[in-house]
């Protein structure tokens, strides 16, 4: 029945995209994109966290320059994608729009996928109406006539929103996520280089997510499925959790006994996005052979007022001076919540074998939280990359016009004083991205296994 909605809903989407052509909505006045950049800005400066991922931005100047460039947008659409562009300034891989309603009739993205790679931007993917004429591993040479990397330096990049410079450039280098976007019917012209140079000429075609059926490459690097693998002969388990809801907890459970009868476990994190850390408490528990964290060290902007009068008054008296609320910068009161810690509730039954942890710029928000109580452990090993840089909680805005934008609040810091909030390095840093080329279980297990043992020592 699922399956029937799903297309049923994908063939009326069509019908309206079709009908609309490449044209975007026009509903709202310049007035009022102004007034809603208005409310952005408002909310950010009493609520975002995270002015250090970003020290070099004046956000009143930002905010100045950008209402004259949201009420000249053409269309919805174009609004959209200036909010977009606005919030990436904030670099906080938690700060996004989140849905706009012009992305109903305009959510078309051309159906490939890349990767940077030594300079070039190389095909990893494509959908199948293509299969006879593009080949994973072609160069995208050119796009419109502009060089593929300048291209996506110049109507990607602006639009991404990261902590760190890696990511960013990563994911506007790939052709995914909503900066990627296009009216539906937007033709391309692609020079593409395999053997030989060719062109071809696509639309901008409706996508339905990276774990459509029709993709070319039925691979790991793109999609979110879990996944367990026992090894018996070496004792190893490998665990992919792609998620931190239910969904996550709820595989873990499912395999944690045959997990248990393993000498060593590998916990794959590098495609979880995250969800909510409560869902995360039954692996920390299982894996960690120590007492762990609940919660790391915050630190907020304070926007009650009652509090911020207190505050203010305690700072200016001197009194309480170690009073949580006493911490003042720039006319701005801030609050910390210390960090607890929980006691291990598996304990004497927790995992006593290896642990090994696989990490990377896609392990963000609730899955960082997961790495820092992980982090506890000293004798667990993190292989990979920085973690995204994501940590904090997320406030949602929702606009008059439908736009839903989130940012961030908290900045987060281990027990020791580290900040967290910029992402946490790994142990041994390590690149997995071929790994996930494999289109099966064994296979994906196998170059893992072989990547880590390669660099154990390291």
């Amino acid at each position: 029945m699922n399956n029937v909605i799903s297309k049923l809903l994908i063939l009326f989407l069509l019908s309206v995209l079709n009908a609309e052509g490449q044209k975007c909505t026009i509903t709202l006045v310049p007035e009022q994109k102004a007034y809603e950049l208005s409310l952005i800005w408002k909310e950010m400066s009493y609520n975002f966290d995270n002015m250090n991922h970003c020290p070099e931005l004046d956000m009143d100047s930002l905010y100045r320059s950008f209402v004259p460039v949201v009420m000249a947008t053409a269309d919805d659409f174009e609004y959209s994608k200036a909010v977009m562009r606005y919030l990436a300034h904030f670099r906080n891989n938690h700060t996004f729009v989140v849905d706009s309603p012009s992305w109903v009739d305009s959510l078309s993205q051309l159906p490939i996928r890349t990767e940077y790679k030594d300079g070039k931007i190389l095909l990893t993917n494509f959908t199948s109406q293509y299969a006879d004429k593009m080949h994973v591993g072609d160069e995208l040479v050119s796009i419109n006539g502009m060089s593929a990397v300048e291209y996506m330096q110049t109507y990607c990049l602006p639009y991404v929103p990261a902590t760190n410079d890696t990511d960013r450039l990563r994911k506007a280098m790939s052709n995914m996520g909503m900066w990627t976007v296009h009216p539906y019917g937007t033709m391309f012209d692609l020079e593409l280089k395999g053997i030989t140079s060719y062109r071809l000429r696509i639309p901008a075609d409706l996508m339905v997510g990276d774990n459509a059926i029709n993709w070319i490459a039925k691979d790991y690097s793109r999609n979110k499925d879990n996944l367990c693998y026992i090894d018996s002969s070496s004792g190893t388990g490998y665990l992919r959790i792609t998620d931190c809801f239910e969904k996550g907890r709820d595989f873990f459970l499912q395999h944690k006994e045959a997990l248990s009868a393993c000498r060593r476990i590998i916990l794959d994190l590098s495609h979880n996005s995250g969800g909510q850390s409560v869902n995360t408490d039954d692996v920390v528990g299982f894996l960690a052979k120590v007492d762990s964290l609940s919660s790391e060290t915050i630190l907020s902007k304070m926007n009650i007022a009652y509090l911020k009068a207190q505050a203010g008054y305690r700072c200016v008296e001197g009194s309480d001076p170690d009073d949580y609320l006493c911490q003042m910068k720039n006319g701005t009161y801030f609050y910390t919540l210390p960090a607890t810690r929980y006691a291990n509730s598996y304990y004497p039954n927790n995992f006593k074998g290896e642990v090994i942890v696989i990490q990377g710029y896609g392990t963000a928000s609730a899955a960082e939280w997961l790495v820092a109580r992980l982090r506890q452990d000293k004798s667990i090993r993190f292989f990979g990359e920085r973690t995204a840089g994501a940590t904090g909680n997320p406030y949602q805005l929702n606009l008059p016009s439908g736009l839903i934008v989130r940012f961030n609040t908290w900045r987060t810091f281990s027990p020791d004083g580290t900040e967290t909030s910029y992402g946490f390095d790994p142990d041994v840093q390590l690149d997995f991205f071929d790994c996930y080329k494999a289109t099966e279980p064994e296979e994906l297990y196998r170059r893992i296994v072989a990547r880590i043992e390669a660099n154990i020592n390291k």
